[in-house]
Parts: structure tokens; sequence; C-alpha cells
């Protein structure tokens, strides 16, 4: 017998009320998708879920949570195609579940949905994450085994706790706590214009800097070390050493600390 996620779901406005607000106090991107995978799986009862922020529209993967590797991998590549759950995102800025958007022939047809079905996942979900009123992000959930389509509960309840991590998002952008995004995206999302970190995007000591240097300035400024810089943009940690140790000799910097502080008053 066939059971849909609602027999271990609980859509009672409580539990629903409670979710959103465990999801909106998330202050970093690594918490946020702690939360939405805790509370979709509670809320839900789908247990896989994956976040991407929207890099100039391809997506980058910044959180999963019991996926397979090899899924991960072949799902990216594939995302980065066509996703029909996105497309719809992008366009209509409101959840959806896989079956409900295409239909059962459609389901059975879709390359991506096929790809879903060979790694054992029977249907599929996304929301949209926003940042003033754009669509920045996507939540992405999945169920295995002999489980149904997600009822119209799930959908309602995907939609609050998107618009949760939305601003939960919204709230990181505004204070740069951001560490994690790509720097296209932290560019793209507004982050420099709203954040403390305004006078770091128009310094013209930062303009006047060669591209990559610019954005390892700009991780750093966001409080990450010089590997997890150095993991965001694809390069050893070595070259990130040495684009620091130059900015510190263009600033007149003796230290990263003193370097930071420069980067964020010289205009």
């Amino acid at each position: 017998m066939r059971r849909s996620p609602a027999t271990i779901a609980d859509y009672s406005a409580g539990a629903v009320s409670d979710a959103a607000l465990n999801v909106a106090a998330s202050r970093s991107l690594e918490a946020l998708g702690d939360a939405c995978h805790r509370e979709i799986g509670r809320l839900i009862g789908s247990p896989t879920v994956g976040l991407y922020l929207l890099d100039r529209d391809k997506p980058y993967l910044f959180y999963s949570k019991q996926a397979p590797d090899g899924f991960i991998q072949e799902y990216s590549a594939e995302f980065d195609k066509y996703d029909p759950l996105l497309a719809y995102i992008c366009e209509k800025g409101q959840p959806v579940d896989g079956s409900t958007l295409v239909g059962a022939a459609g389901w059975q047809s879709c390359n991506n949905f096929e790809l879903l079905r060979r790694w054992g996942f029977v249907h599929c979900m996304a929301g949209p994450l926003r940042v003033d009123n754009r669509v920045v992000g996507v939540v992405y959930t999945a169920n295995q085994g002999e489980v149904g389509a997600y009822a119209s509960p799930a959908v309602d309840s995907m939609q609050i706790l998107c618009r949760a991590g939305s601003l939960a998002l919204t709230t990181m952008v505004e204070t740069g706590r951001l560490n994690g995004a790509p720097p296209a995206w932290i560019s793209q999302s507004g982050a420099a214009s709203h954040s403390e970190y305004a006078s770091l995007a128009n310094a013209s000591a930062l303009n006047q800097l060669p591209t990559r240097s610019r954005e390892v300035a700009l991780l750093l400024c966001h409080g990450q070390s010089n590997k997890e810089i150095a993991r965001a943009l694809g390069i050893s940690a070595y070259t990130v050493k040495d684009h620091i140790g130059s900015l510190c000799q263009k600033l007149h910097a003796h230290n990263r600390t003193e370097l930071v502080q420069r980067l964020l008053t010289t205009h």
C-alpha cells in the first residue's frame, strides 16, 4: 500500500509557525540549510534537501543533505541544461512539485525526473528564495520509497518555509553574512548596496584591482579564511595568500585585519 508523506508530516498551524520561525532565524547559509532540512523533514516528511543560489541564472549548490554524492553531480550536470521546476519558479515565483507541474505523462518522460527515479527518488518539489522581490535561490526536496505525490498542504508549507528562508537570506545580505556564496552572487544579490560593505563595493582602491584580487578582497571582508576563499574561487590557498600579500602591499596594511579595515574605509 502506498503511503503519502502527509501520514508522517505535521501540517498543523502551530507546527508550521514554529518551523517558519526557526528557518527565519537562520543567520548563515549553512544554518539556513540545516533549518530547511530539519523543518521540511518534520513538516513534510521529505528528508532529502538541497539549496541553490542562482549565480547569473546558473544554479550554485551551497547545501545538500541526505543526497548521494553521485546523484548531486549527475543532477547538477542535467540541472545546468534545463530544469522545469527552476524555469517555473523563476517565472511564477511559486513553489511547485514535479508531478503537478508536468503531469503523470510528463513525469515519466522528463529527463530530470527520469534521473531522479534512477537514484530511487519518486517525487520532488521546489520553492523560491527571494531578495528584494527577486528569485535568487531555490530550495529543493525529494522523497524516496513507496510514497505518494506531495499533497496540497505540503506545497503550502513549502511556500511558508521559503518565505521564511527569504527573510533569513535578506537579513544575511543586509548584514554581509554570506560565507559560502559565490562572489558574483554576492554582487548580484545586492549585498554590497544593502550592507555595511557598501563602502567596499564603491571603494576606488577596490575598483582598480584585477578581478580575481577584487573577489579575494570581497570574500576576505566577509570573514572567510584562506581555505574558504580558495574553495569558493576554485584556486589554491597559496594563491589566495599571494593575493592577500599583494593587497597588503597596495594598501600599506601590515596584516589581514588591518587590510580589511583599510578595504572597508578606503574611498
